[in-house]
């Protein structure tokens, strides 16, 4: 006789109604993730992004686009408004000047206008009269202190210098003479090593190699004298 063996059915147990409610239910969604340096105008800790970061940026861009459109091929080196110079002649740059090749690729890099960079020159060019003012005023105080014949006295003693070393030492101690103390030093000494007092001759040359120049001659004088 055959003996049955009878397995055990293995009953899985029943999960408790509130767990199948917690197993149904779709996981919290993650918090939004912050870019970086956005404003806090522009955040919602709960939204994320506002609509109104993204309006924002289509105004940058369109800025942007704007401002890089603005940027021509070449510049023109024309001011804002027309100044006149101290010679009574409107003021224009000369595109060959080492100034103007050193500083028009760097507007362009930094994306300049053609009206920023002539708002530029034109305070260049307004900055540079007013030295120049200050020049002519300082060689005209200098002047004075020599006197009336402020020019025939300094011609006579170029004549003297002149004689004494020539024309190109004497026109180096010239270019050097830019006050009346230096005037006044340099008559002694030559009055020392000559023995004779320097006699005044007709006017020659200025006292002064600023002396004479006004307008584009005298800012350009300025210019040479500040790179020396």
């Amino acid at each position: 006789m055959t003996e049955t063996v009878v397995t055990p059915e293995v009953v899985e147990p029943v999960a408790e109604p509130a767990a199948i409610m917690a197993a149904a239910e779709p996981a919290a969604p993650a918090a939004p993730a912050r870019p970086d340096g956005l404003p806090d105008t522009y955040w919602d800790d709960a939204a994320g992004v506002k609509p109104e970061a993204f309006s924002r940026l289509a105004e940058l861009e369109a800025a942007e686009a704007a401002r890089t459109a603005a940027v021509p091929e070449a510049y023109e080196l024309k001011l804002a408004e027309p100044i006149v110079g101290l010679d009574g002649k409107a003021v224009e740059f000369d595109p060959s000047d080492p100034l103007a090749a050193a500083v028009l690729p760097v507007f362009k890099k930094h994306g300049l206008s053609q009206d920023a960079v002539s708002d530029v020159l034109s305070a260049f060019a307004a900055q540079e009269i007013e030295a120049a003012k200050a020049t002519q005023a300082f060689v005209a105080a200098e002047q004075g202190k020599l006197g009336a014949e402020h020019a025939k006295r300094t011609s006579a003693l170029h004549a003297t210098v002149t004689a004494a070393v020539g024309a190109e030492a004497a026109e180096t101690l010239r270019l050097s003479m830019g006050s009346a103390a230096a005037v006044i030093a340099l008559e002694q000494l030559v009055s020392k090593v000559t023995g004779a007092a320097i006699s005044a001759g007709p006017p020659a040359t200025p006292d002064s190699d600023l002396d004479g120049l006004s307008g584009e001659q005298l800012l350009t004088a300025i210019r040479a004298r500040k790179a020396g």
